[in-house]
């Protein structure tokens, strides 16, 4: 079983308290979402302890929480857009790099031939302190503890969202992918000879696939691009 020190001079709890800023009350739950299956610890044939369960969890509570701030943050945008850059934020690429920037690979226990630069195991056992940190605190503490310590210090959001609202860059892709073709049409918009912004086309195999406007010509071709995307089931959630 763990052997256990007084809290506040646990490895463990002041690698939590260094990176994360507060103590544990219960220093057994990070134990485990440090302890990887490799290094689990058997009781019997049928029963070990690791930190599948606490990711399990973690996973969970991490969607909840990114899921409410999204919703809260981008209170025009639909449900692809939430569900799209909830994924980006959360998925395991991600998870690994913020993971390992927090040095949590330091701390983790499992056989020493594992290659952990390589592995999701970084990834997980952060998810696993996640539903630590939620069995221990409660949700409202584990929220805060995520956003200001794990993902706002970590997210560009800039990034996230340019690529989110590149339309035109997702049907090129889509597009290419599978092997269809593809063209902008764009014309000006005038009344009385003054410009009013412009018209835009996109046509998919030859049919006509979304119509957008804007005061430029990028600006009309997106939209167009998001008229086709948001009518194409197969590219919803692209």
């Amino acid at each position: 079983m763990f052997q256990f020190f007084k809290k506040n001079y646990h490895p463990v709890s002041l690698f939590i308290k260094n990176v994360f800023g507060f103590i544990p009350k219960n220093i057994f739950y990070y134990e485990l979402a440090l302890t990887h299956k490799s290094a689990s610890i058997y009781h019997n044939k049928n029963y070990s302890i690791n930190n599948e369960r606490l990711e399990f969890l973690g996973d969970a509570v991490l969607n909840t929480i990114i899921g409410e701030y999204l919703f809260h943050k981008f209170i025009n945008e639909n449900e692809g857009f939430l569900t799209n850059l909830r994924s980006k934020i959360v998925n395991r690429h991600s998870l690994n790099e913020i993971a390992l920037k927090l040095q949590i690979i330091k701390m983790i226990k499992q056989q020493h031939d594992l290659d952990v630069m390589t592995s999701n195991i970084p990834g997980n056992a952060l998810e696993a302190i996640i539903g630590a940190i939620f069995v221990d605190k409660g949700y409202k503490f584990t929220k805060q503890v995520v956003l200001n310590k794990i993902i706002l210090p970590y997210v560009d959001w800039n990034d996230l969202i340019e690529n989110e609202t590149n339309f035109k860059g997702k049907i090129l892709d889509w597009c290419q992918k599978n092997h269809l073709t593809i063209e902008f049409k764009c014309e000006p918009i005038s009344t009385n000879k003054k410009l009013q912004g412009y018209q835009a086309e996109v046509f998919i195999n030859h049919r006509l696939a979304g119509k957008g406007q804007g005061l430029t010509k990028k600006e009309a071709e997106q939209q167009a691009a998001k008229d086709a995307i948001d009518k194409l089931s197969p590219l919803q959630g692209y």
